[in-house]
C-alpha cells in the first residue's frame, strides 16, 4: 500500500507542474458510476476469460480437478490482484498518460502506453533473464501490449482509471483461480492433463488470434458503452431544460 501512496504523490506533482491539474483527473467521481463502471469492467474481462478458458480446454482436451475451494485464500487472492492491478494502472493508465494525452494527442498516447507495458511485462514475467528467446518476447510483447492498448482507450473513452481497472482485476483474478500463477494459482481447479496441437505453428497462430480479437472485443463493447452513455447524458439534459 505504501508504493501506491507514493505513486499517488508522484502522480500529483506531476499533473500540477506540467498541466496544473490534480488527482481528479483520475476520474474518480461520481462514486455510485465510477463503481458501476469498475464493476462493469470487471465482470466484462471476467466473462471473457472464462470463455477463453473454455475455449482453450477444448482445443487442448485439458482434463481438470477441483481444488480444495479456500474462501479465505480466494479473497486475499481478490485483494492481491486489486493491489497489483491498481499499482500498474496508475503508472500506466493515471496521471502519466493523462499528461501524454494532453500533449502530444489520444492516439499516440495509447499506442505509447500500450509499447512501455508490452515491454514492462518482459520484466515482470523476468523473460530477459537467462536464455532470451525471440519468439515469446514478441508473443508477450503483443499479447500485454495490445490489451494495455485496449485499457488505455477505456480510460481515454471513460475519462476514469476504474473501469480498465476492474478490466485488469477481473482477468487477473480470473486466471488465477484455474492456471498456475504466484502467489495465487489453481483455487478452484488445477490441471491434469493438457494435450498441446501437433503443428506449433498452427498453435501461434491461435495465440495471435486470441491476442487481438480479446482487445478488438474490449474496445468495440467500451465504444458503444460510451456511445451509449453519452446518449443518455444528453436525452436527460435535453429533459430537464424543457
Amino acid at each position: 500500500m505504501l508504493g501506491i501512496v507514493v505513486i499517488l504523490a508522484l502522480s500529483w506533482l506531476l499533473l500540477h507542474f506540467t498541466v496544473g491539474r490534480n488527482l481528479s483527473v483520475l476520474g474518480v467521481t461520481p462514486p455510485m458510476l465510477r463503481l458501476l463502471q469498475f464493476i462493469l469492467g470487471f465482470l466484462l474481462l471476467s466473462f471473457l476469460s472464462g470463455l477463453t478458458l473454455l475455449l482453450d480446454s477444448w482445443l487442448y482436451q485439458t482434463q481438470w480437478q477441483q481444488s480444495f475451494v479456500d474462501y479465505l485464500l480466494i479473497f486475499q487472492s481478490f485483494w492481491y490482484h486489486l493491489k497489483s492491478a491498481l499499482t500498474e494502472d496508475l503508472v500506466f493508465r493515471g496521471a502519466i498518460l493523462y499528461v501524454l494525452i494532453r500533449k502530444i494527442g489520444p492516439v499516440k498516447a495509447i499506442v505509447l502506453s500500450a509499447v512501455v507495458f508490452g515491454i514492462y511485462h518482459w520484466f515482470s514475467y523476468g523473460m530477459l533473464e537467462g536464455e532470451v528467446r525471440i519468439i515469446p518476447l514478441l508473443y508477450v510483447f503483443l499479447l500485454t501490449g495490445l490489451i494495455g492498448l485496449s485499457w488505455a482507450y477505456t480510460y481515454h473513452k471513460t475519462q476514469s482509471i476504474l473501469m480498465p481497472l476492474g478490466m485488469h482485476v477481473g482477468s487477473n483474478f480470473t486466471m488465477s483461480l484455474f492456471l498456475t500463477n504466484q502467489p495465487y494459482g489453481e483455487l478452484l481447479y488445477q490441471q491434469t492433463a493438457v494435450t498441446p496441437f501437433d503443428n506449433e505453428w498452427i498453435q501461434l497462430f491461435y495465440l495471435l488470434i486470441k491476442a487481438v480479437i480479446l482487445p478488438l472485443i474490449i474496445i468495440t463493447t467500451v465504444h458503444y458503452y460510451t456511445k451509449f452513455y453519452d446518449k443518455q447524458n444528453l436525452s436527460n439534459l435535453d429533459s430537464s431544460e424543457s
